[in-house]
């Protein structure tokens, strides 16, 4: 293994050993993803999926690009968080062409430091805002087809006028 992959893997395991976010992320493209970074040029969102296929979680996904434009105005970028299989998370991905990191949770390891397991196998979908030092700063947990949480969002990230 080489230094570098080690370094990432230590710093994945030190993270969630303490219940945050690893500082580096591989996307489901093979992109990595410096967090730690990305959070002190931007406020970082992540949308968690129950599963790849949740319809109400997609619409999550579609509603946030419905309104990107006024949201960006917000320096807001977002990650979605999943569980797998990844074959299900690029459908999604290409589904709602969400133009954003997809995060696979392989074993659940990010979700079960957060306590966001519904199941072995699912997530509590959530709208997460992360700080500088990767620990969730903000939640909004649950979602179903009569409530997203936009309000609450928009409201944490004082942007007006969204949905």
């Amino acid at each position: 293994m080489s230094p570098l992959i080690m370094q990432i893997t230590g710093c994945i395991v030190f993270s969630l050993l303490m219940g945050g976010f690893p500082e580096m992320l591989v996307d489901i493209d093979g992109n990595n993803i410096n967090l730690k970074e990305l959070t002190t040029q931007k406020t970082v969102a992540v949308i968690t999926m129950k599963t790849p296929d949740c319809p109400v979680c997609q619409t999550q996904l579609l509603r946030i690009m419905q309104n990107f434009d006024r949201l960006a105005v917000c320096n807001v970028t977002f990650l979605v968080l999943s569980p797998t299989p990844i074959e299900k998370l690029y459908k999604a991905k290409e589904t709602t062409l969400f133009p954003f990191p997809f995060i696979a949770d392989h074993e659940l390891t990010i979700a079960q430091s957060l306590d966001l397991l519904l199941s072995e196998t699912e997530i509590l979908p959530s709208i997460l805002i992360l700080n500088e030092k990767l620990e969730v700063e903000w939640a909004q947990r649950g979602r179903n087809s009569l409530y997203f949480g936009d309000p609450e969002l928009m409201k944490h990230l004082k942007c007006d006028g969204w949905i």
